[in-house]
């Protein structure tokens, strides 16, 4: 399991929030949560790098994943964020939008409508991270980290569904710019389409195959 990396930043992919760091000779391709990619926004291309990682491989989409932070005690939050039922990897890394003393202390507060504001997360989701995790994270809630706790800027990329994240993952696989095919996923999925990432594939294939018809 790879779980920190020491490199040289060498690109950034600001549709898919990630980041690729070369070590060695090999490139890493590390997504980044929204509150940790806004920390490297402003480094710049060969900069040396040092990420704490987290090696995610999906049950129905078994392609590996590094989800990378700044700091252990993020990735350790993170850890704990995912453990609560029904809250994904994938899903978590779109919520966490935040610094991770922001969401913490929400949480040691039980503040529901405050946690609502995370992509991806409602009423119950939210009373659910709370009865979960009040208590366990008050460490986390007095760390001393950049301390985001408004909504990124109004270009922030739209942050899909795991479903939908999974959908697209596989259309690129298949040869498909990530642009297009996010595009194509949210159009197949809007007004009560499909939530399961092959019946989203399929829907994308119905929708180009009357486009190139």
């Amino acid at each position: 399991m790879i779980s920190h990396i020491d490199g040289v930043l060498k690109k950034k992919n600001e549709e898919e929030l990630s980041i690729e760091v070369a070590v060695g000779g090999i490139w890493y391709e590390v997504t980044l949560p929204a509150f940790v990619w806004r920390t490297f926004e402003e480094t710049e291309l060969g900069t040396d790098i040092s990420l704490e990682t987290f090696y995610y491989v999906a049950e129905r989409q078994p392609t590996p994943r590094l989800i990378g932070f700044s700091r252990e005690i993020e990735r350790d939050f993170f850890k704990k964020f995912i453990a609560v039922p029904k809250v994904g990897a994938m899903t978590a890394t779109k919520a966490l939008i935040f610094s991770v003393s922001t969401i913490a202390a929400w949480i040691e507060q039980g503040d529901t409508a405050a946690l609502k504001r995370l992509p991806g997360i409602g009423t119950r989701s939210a009373e659910t991270i709370i009865a979960q995790l009040r208590g366990k994270v008050y460490e986390e809630a007095m760390l001393r980290d950049e301390g985001f706790a408004a909504q990124p800027p109004a270009d922030e990329p739209a942050t899909l569904s795991e479903a939908q994240q999974f959908a697209v993952d596989g259309l690129v696989r298949l040869g498909y710019k990530a642009a297009e095919a996010k595009s194509w996923v949210e159009q197949v999925t809007g007004d009560g389409g499909p939530t399961d990432a092959e019946e989203i594939i399929r829907a994308v294939f119905s929708l180009r195959s009357q486009e190139i018809g």
